[in-house]
């Protein structure tokens, strides 16, 4: 598959703010998200359905929301678009998303969680690298408005407005290597775990191999992990991934099981007939800190040092 990069974001540009999944919960919150990215010399402008409900938790009806995601791509004006926040509903826009449009006007589209199931979709119908990065808020999480943080907002900004290869993604925490003392490259590809291999079996789901996937969690017991681990595993081209990067699982659930196995030992009796290597801890997920991932574009993994480096520009 051919990939498509989008034009690069420069300062003056439109910016666009959508609600593909879950409904508004913090309008402040919101006012704050339009308010850092004006101060970073961006235009803004809202979804028309953006204030919308239907069903209490998503923002409009299907159509409301898949309208807004279409206009803001056939919109010429309109160079990123950002999501403002996940929740459990945009796989439902998918049979009436414009994929064809999209192709003719590749721009920048970000968001994470739910917003997983938009990412991988346009990236394996289009081409077009997309962004898994901060939402505008977090809902009813604490994180509050993501680009707040100076760390998240500087790593995305970098990839959106830097038409050169990003290098070494810095690090707010350390990483660790779990197996696999080596290096790969491959190219960039996942999200959510749960909502990515929701995917699998469709039309949406990308081929997996030569990637270096990368997934994160939250609220989710080691027994789900294990289960959606094991799912992964077993699709037919998973055996041809070049390597796996983990961000960070939050908000484990009090399951009520003694005797678990920890993270890394459910890791490693899944993984222990694969070679790849696996480096885990990293920056993102539902976090304040948070790098974002150009989903499609060249990176090495290196689980001697715990690094990723992206290794081609994400824009163009």
């Amino acid at each position: 598959m051919k990939i498509i990069k989008p034009k690069k974001l420069e300062k003056g540009d439109f910016v666009g703010i959508i609600a593909p999944s879950e409904a508004i919960l913090d309008k402040n919150a919101l006012k704050s998200g339009i308010k850092i990215l004006e101060n970073q010399g961006f235009k803004v402008v809202l979804g028309k359905n953006i204030f919308k409900r239907h069903g209490d938790y998503m923002a409009g009806t299907d159509k409301e929301r898949a309208a807004d995601l279409n206009k803001m791509f056939s919109d010429k004006k309109i160079k990123a678009i950002f999501c403002l926040v996940g929740g459990s509903s945009a796989n439902r826009l998918l049979p009436l998303i414009d994929f064809n449009t999209i192709k003719k006007n590749p721009k920048i589209f970000v968001g994470f969680s739910d917003i997983t199931t938009l990412l991988i979709a346009i990236y394996t119908k289009t081409g077009l690298v997309t962004f898994h990065g901060p939402n505008i808020t977090s809902g009813y999480r604490k994180e509050g408005v993501y680009l707040s943080n100076p760390y998240t907002l500087k790593n995305l900004l970098k990839l959106l407005m830097d038409p050169c290869p990003l290098g070494k993604m810095p690090q707010k925490t350390k990483w660790q290597a779990l197996k696999g003392k080596n290096v790969t490259s491959g190219k960039l590809l996942g999200g959510n775990l749960e909502v990515f291999l929701n995917l699998s079996g469709t039309e949406f789901f990308p081929k997996l191999e030569n990637s270096i996937l990368f997934w994160e969690e939250l609220e989710e017991g080691i027994h789900d992990i294990d289960f959606f681990l094991n799912h992964l595993r077993l699709i037919p081209d998973f055996n041809k991934i070049k390597g796996m990067l983990i961000g960070k699982i939050t908000d484990w659930p009090n399951t009520g099981y003694k005797k678990t196995l920890s993270f890394n030992q459910t890791l490693i009796e899944i993984f222990k007939d694969f070679n790849f290597p696996i480096v885990y801890n990293a920056d993102f997920g539902h976090i304040k800190d948070f790098a974002t991932l150009p989903i499609g574009i060249k990176a090495k993994l290196d689980s001697n040092k715990a690094t990723l480096e992206i290794l081609e520009s994400a824009v163009m």
